[in-house]
């Protein structure tokens, strides 16, 4: 395990894969305890406090949100964002909550970094490295409002200056590692109630 003693790392994703993470993890490190958290609150709370005997907690970003007291005097070893564009914007609370952990490490998966403007991705370098990219203001000026001939020579700066930390995949170079395609179909009886609703 890459693992830093006594430091449990968190995943924090959309709630739609708190279980698949379970599922992958069991799967590739059946060794590794794993510790889905949510639930009700006071159920929350308990696990927060026995996250000493858990190697990994996965969370999704709205109980994060709410749960943000119960995590911020745990020192992770990493803070793993899935589906990292949640955090885009910087205003909202989960830009907010998942910059307030503490940890050694930071990583930050997402399929599209960049959604809506550079502003993204000021959003994301300043969770992964507050400061690489200067203030939010400077970064605007430089990379978004400048004047065009600027702007290019700025962002072709910017790239040089981000590259280092972003691996890209494209999907030609993991085609041959997809699963094939496969459709699955269910079919489910409805009750009198559900078939007049429906």
């Amino acid at each position: 395990k890459a693992q830093i003693p006594g430091c449990p790392s968190i995943i924090v994703c959309p709630t739609s894969l708190l279980y698949n993470w379970k599922e992958e993890c069991a799967r590739f490190n059946p060794n590794l305890k794993v510790l889905v958290v949510d639930g009700i609150p006071s159920a929350r709370k308990k696990m927060v406090d026995k996250i000493a005997n858990w190697d990994l907690l996965v969370t999704s970003y709205t109980l994060l949100q709410k749960d943000i007291p119960l995590y911020q005097e745990v020192n992770f070893g990493y803070v793993i964002l899935d589906e990292a564009q949640h955090i885009k914007n910087r205003g909202t609370r989960n830009a907010q909550s998942v910059k307030m952990l503490q940890s050694h490490h930071r990583l930050a998966l997402s399929g599209t970094p960049i959604e809506n403007s550079l502003e993204d991705l000021w959003s994301l370098f300043d969770f992964l490295m507050p400061g690489l990219l200067s203030s939010f203001d400077r970064f605007s000026e430089k990379y978004v409002r400048a004047p065009k001939q600027e702007q290019v020579e700025n962002i072709a700066y910017l790239r040089r200056k981000i590259s280092p930390f972003i691996l890209r995949r494209m999907k030609e170079d993991v085609l041959k590692e997809l699963p094939a395609f496969e459709e699955i179909e269910y079919h489910c009886q409805l009750s009198d109630l559900q078939l007049d609703l429906y």
